[in-house]
C-alpha cells in the first residue's frame, strides 16, 4: 500500500450534537483506532454520555486499539470507511418477537399440565412412556374402528330408509288427495246438512218471515221519520174511506144517462130554480 494514500472516514451522526449529518475525517491507513478516536473527539461537544462507533456491517470499533483502520475496509482498494456514532441503549424484554415465544411457552406448559408428568420418562426398553401410551391408544382405536365404521354405516341407512318412507307416504297423500281418508258418512251429512240450510233460507226469503238487519243499523232519526211518515200515510187511508166522492154517475140500464144528482142539494131546490126561471 503507498505511504501517501489517504482514506475518508465518512462518520453517520444523530440529532443533537450539533453536527451535521455526516462528518467527514481524512486518516492515513496506518491511524490506529486510538488517534482517530481523539481526532473524532476534537470535533464532538463535550457530553457525559458515551459514544460509541460501528461500521456498516453491525461491528463495534473499540475505544482504546492499536489496530490500524485499514483493517475495517473491505478491501484494500477501498478509500471509503462509513462508520456510525451512536450511543449504546440498555437491553429490554424484547420485541413482539420475544413476547410470543413467551406466551407460546407458557401454553405448552399450561397443555403439558393436563397431560401425564412422567410422559417424558422412558421405560426399561429406553422408549418415552408418551410414546408408548400414544401407541396403546392408537391399537384400542383401531381395535374398535370396525364396529365404529359398521354402527355408522347402519346409521347412514337408517337414516336414508326414512328419507324413503317419508318420501313414500308423501307422494301417497298427494295422490289421495289429503293427508288422511275421508269418512264417506261424514261427507254425506255435511252436504245433507247444507242442503237443509238453503232450503230453509229459501223458504224464509219467499215468506217474509226474516229481519233485515242492515235496516237496524240505520239513526234513531230515519226510524222515527218512519213512523211519521207511516201514520199520516195511516190517516189519508182513513179519510179516504170516510168522505163519498163528490159526484156520482147513474148510468140507466138501457144505456141512456139520466139527469146528474149532486149530493147536498134535494129535489125541491131543483123546482124551486125551475120556477124562479120561469118568473124570469
Amino acid at each position: 500500500m503507498e505511504s501517501n494514500k489517504q482514506i475518508n472516514v465518512l462518520v453517520s451522526t444523530f440529532g443533537g450534537l450539533g453536527l451535521p449529518p455526516t462528518v467527514i475525517l481524512p486518516a492515513q491507513p496506518s491511524t490506529t483506532i486510538t488517534a482517530f478516536r481523539h481526532q473524532l473527539n476534537e470535533r464532538l461537544p463535550v457530553t457525559t454520555s458515551r459514544l460509541i462507533l460501528t461500521t456498516v456491517s453491525n461491528k463495534q470499533l473499540p475505544n482504546e486499539s492499536d489496530t490500524q483502520l485499514s483493517s475495517y475496509l473491505s478491501t484494500e482498494n477501498d478509500e471509503f470507511l462509513s462508520l456510525r456514532l451512536g450511543i449504546p441503549l440498555c437491553g429490554g424484554k424484547g420485541g413482539f418477537g420475544s413476547q410470543l415465544r413467551a406466551a407460546g411457552g407458557r401454553m405448552s406448559s399450561r397443555k403439558k399440565k393436563t397431560q401425564d408428568d412422567n410422559g417424558s420418562s422412558r421405560n426399561l426398553d429406553g422408549r418415552r412412556l408418551r410414546t408408548v401410551n400414544e401407541a396403546k391408544a392408537l391399537a384400542e382405536y383401531l381395535a374398535i374402528k370396525p364396529d365404529m365404521d359398521m354402527k355408522e354405516k347402519e346409521k347412514r341407512r337408517a337414516r336414508w330408509e326414512e328419507i324413503v318412507r317419508q318420501t313414500e307416504a308423501r307422494e301417497a297423500e298427494i295422490k289421495n288427495g289429503g293427508k288422511s281418508m275421508i269418512d264417506g258418512q261424514w261427507a254425506e251429512d255435511r252436504e245433507e246438512s247444507s242442503e237443509r240450510t238453503r232450503d230453509a233460507v229459501l223458504a224464509a226469503m219467499k215468506t217474509g218471515n226474516y229481519t233485515d238487519n242492515l235496516s237496524s243499523s240505520h239513526g234513531s232519526s230515519s226510524a222515527a221519520h218512519g213512523d211519521s211518515s207511516s201514520d199520516r200515510d195511516e190517516k189519508s187511508s182513513v179519510s179516504s174511506h170516510e168522505s163519498p166522492p163528490p159526484a156520482q154517475t147513474v148510468a140507466d140500464s138501457n144505456g141512456k144517462g139520466k139527469a146528474r144528482a149532486f149530493l147536498g142539494f134535494d129535489e125541491d131546490d131543483e123546482f124551486m130554480s125551475s120556477d124562479d126561471e120561469s118568473d124570469d
